[in-house]
């Protein structure tokens, strides 16, 4: 008779001495693992995703973003599409309805994000400032059109979900910030000698380029910043599905977009140059960073930024990141400013295009993740002017 005790003993028991006792502990430890994961998501899911928004420690959001689809500022000589009335009928360097629309669902994906932090639009909380062109202007309000529709009270036409959001702006011989293109002298002295010093170290491979890019275009295509440009048209032209000259098969797009990520990093490529050109718009940030943490600016939540490739890059860049990019329209650089413990620290996020539904989280260099703000004032010292207009100036040690 088989004793009812020795059933009753535990599944583990009964297999200790089975020959499936290895793979039984495997399932078990396996389990284990995969349970504590569940329990962590859990815990730290706030953390993830869409549902970072909802983390009380949010304090503050500051937004630049690239402008969106546009057509060529300009073409080249043997363009077959240069004529402006039958293929560019908007206009040069003029938002599409496709960059409309990327901007839009931008807004609509930074809305999921921050509903929960800031619902609906106020002056109070939201302020908005865009380069003074076309492009960016637009790429704004369709952004904000996406981001803030008016609900409830804000309904002001029922046929019309859209609400007035202030956009404002400066003419771009006085933005340092956005366009870069406030005067500074001796930024552009520098940025002469990194350019001369760049084209006199082109090996024999490079003047071959040259010469066949001139060749083929019909003009003088000498320089890393010609090739910028002359990539940018081919690239709009290929998005708008025209069909590229032959002669480009073996230029573009690999050689000619390696050398107009060159040429764009150089417009921040040291530190006197990130200094002049960055630094403006660092500070400001900075201080609004600073501000908030310290009680002041209570009702700011979001400040927004509109502006162009070269504005992303240049940020990019003085923050001490190295990677060559080109960033995709309404590619966007978000900082979060986060009250945790005691401290206030800045997380940094990377939207690389409008089709990504979640920007992702970068690593600030030369500091922890999320940064604390006041290593973040320190390690941009060298890249924020006390005096910029004095820094600006040339004097007899610059030559």
């Amino acid at each position: 008779m088989i004793n009812n005790s020795y059933r009753s003993r535990s599944f583990v028991l009964t297999h200790h001495h089975s020959h499936n006792r290895w793979m039984f502990i495997s399932v078990i430890f396996l389990g284990g693992i995969i349970l504590s994961l569940l329990l962590a998501f859990v815990a730290f899911g706030s953390d993830f995703g869409d549902l970072q928004e909802q983390s009380s420690s949010l304090k503050l959001v500051i937004i630049l973003h690239r402008h969106g689809d546009r057509t060529p500022t300009q073409t080249y000589e043997n363009d077959p599409y240069k004529d402006e009335q039958k293929y560019w009928p908007l206009g040069w360097g003029q938002l599409t309805m496709v960059g409309e629309k990327q901007l839009f669902e931008l807004g609509k994906i930074f809305r999921k994000r921050y509903k929960s932090f800031i619902s609906r639009f106020s002056v109070k909380s939201v302020r908005v400032m865009s380069s003074d062109i076309d492009r960016t202007l637009m790429s704004a309000e369709a952004l904000l059109a996406g981001m803030f529709p008016p609900e409830e009270d804000q309904i002001w036409n029922k046929e019309l979900l859209w609400q007035p959001i202030p956009v404002h702006t400066v003419p771009r011989n006085y933005d340092k910030t956005i366009s870069l293109k406030a005067p500074c002298p001796k930024y552009e002295l520098e940025k002469k000698r990194i350019l001369k010093e760049i084209k006199q170290n082109e090996t024999v491979e490079d003047k071959q380029f040259f010469k066949y890019v001139s060749l083929h275009a019909g003009q003088n295509v000498d320089s890393i910043r010609e090739i910028e440009t002359l990539y940018t048209c081919l690239f709009i032209e290929e998005l708008n599905g025209l069909i590229l000259p032959v002669w480009t098969e073996t230029v573009y797009p690999k050689e000619m977009r390696e050398k107009a990520a060159l040429s764009m990093s150089t417009y921040a490529w040291n530190t006197v140059m990130k200094r002049l050109h960055g630094g403006p718009f660092i500070n400001e940030i900075l201080d609004y960073l600073k501000n908030k943490s310290r009680g002041r600016l209570q009702d700011k939540k979001l400040f927004l930024y509109s502006g162009h490739d070269i504005t992303m890059v240049v940020m990019w860049r003085t923050l001490g990141f190295n990677e060559f990019i080109l960033p995709a329209y309404g590619a966007s650089l978000i900082w979060e400013l986060h009250h945790l413990g005691n401290d206030h620290y800045v997380k940094m996020f990377y939207q690389n295009n409008t089709k990504e539904r979640e920007p992702y989280e970068l690593q600030i260099p030369n500091c922890l993740n999320p940064c604390p703000l006041d290593k973040l004032f320190a390690i941009t010292e060298e890249v924020r002017p006390t005096d910029w207009d004095a820094e600006c100036k040339i004097d007899s040690t610059d030559y």
